[in-house]
């Protein structure tokens, strides 16, 4: 990692710590403030990257973070980031929990996956749910938000070729449009905008179910933050269906255990909008 890539890293975290209207954060952080009560809790911020939600969480509300990644950059810039900023309730660590599982007494309320799962593989991604299924404390939830492959931003590349939807051109087109406007990125597992390409699994939701059900968890609520949600009227709705699925520009979903019966604390309200 380069002095200029590790300064970049760090305005990058610190804008997704400090922005709140940040473009790909904003619908993020305005339902994780309307859902969630963080006070008190035991956070797992899992796939931290450069650390700007992790240091988000640890200063708007009173909770314990624990924040894991796989990339040694990343936690280098997490830790900057907690330095510079003075951060003492969030704790970052380079970790692979398929290797390094999970302890016994490593039990968290609300376990984060921000735009993380979209750059795992099927079965890797599959084992991992598995580990943070164990991870959940009693009443615990699983929180994951990624753009499902439809988005017009799905293909993390669009920024740089300029074209919405361009993982549907054919893979040559966009193989040489890439490597075109190719820049390196913070990380060692991508370490550019091709490697980061072609690292993603092409997430839909269908196929997020299929692999948290086997992980033994269960969603109990789903928002689709869709363009459409702009227009008046339509902020809270659900607009998920063919053809404005390709629409959608976020998914997320709150998963909690099988084990688990519902109960009446309030982030079970929120299974009363469906999945």
């Amino acid at each position: 990692m380069t002095q200029e890539q590790f300064e970049d890293g760090v305005a990058y975290s610190e804008d997704n710590f400090q922005n709140d209207n940040a473009p790909h954060l904003k619908v993020d952080k305005a339902l994780i403030r309307e859902r969630f009560d963080l006070n008190g809790k035991k956070v797992l911020d899992f796939g931290c990257g450069m650390g700007g939600m992790s240091v988000w969480y640890a200063t708007n509300w009173d909770c314990q973070v624990y924040a894991l990644d796989i990339d040694r950059h990343h936690i280098k810039i997490a830790e900057h980031l907690k330095e510079k900023h003075k951060v003492n309730n969030v704790v970052f660590s380079q970790r692979n929990i398929l290797v390094d599982h999970l302890k016994e007494d490593e039990k968290f309320d609300y376990i984060f996956l921000n735009d993380v799962a979209e750059h795992i593989a099927y079965p890797i991604l599959q084992e991992i749910f598995i580990q943070l299924e164990k991870g959940l404390a009693k009443n615990g939830k699983i929180f994951v938000t990624y753009p499902p492959w439809k988005s017009p931003y799905a293909s993390h590349v669009t920024h740089a070729v300029k074209i919405p939807w361009c993982q549907y051109l054919p893979a040559k087109t966009l193989d040489n449009l890439i490597k075109k406007n190719n820049m390196p990125i913070v990380g060692e597992e991508e370490s550019d905008l091709l490697q980061a390409y072609h690292g993603l699994n092409h997430l839909t939701h269908k196929k997020l179910i299929k692999v948290v059900e086997k992980a033994n968890l269960k969603p109990v609520f789903r928002k689709s933050h869709c363009i459409l949600n702009r227009l008046p009227g339509l902020g809270n709705t659900n607009i998920n269906f063919f053809p404005f699925d390709f629409l959608v520009t976020k998914e997320f979903m709150l998963l909690e255990s099988k084990n688990q019966s519902v109960g009446t604390n309030p982030a079970n309200a929120m299974a009363s909008q469906g999945k």
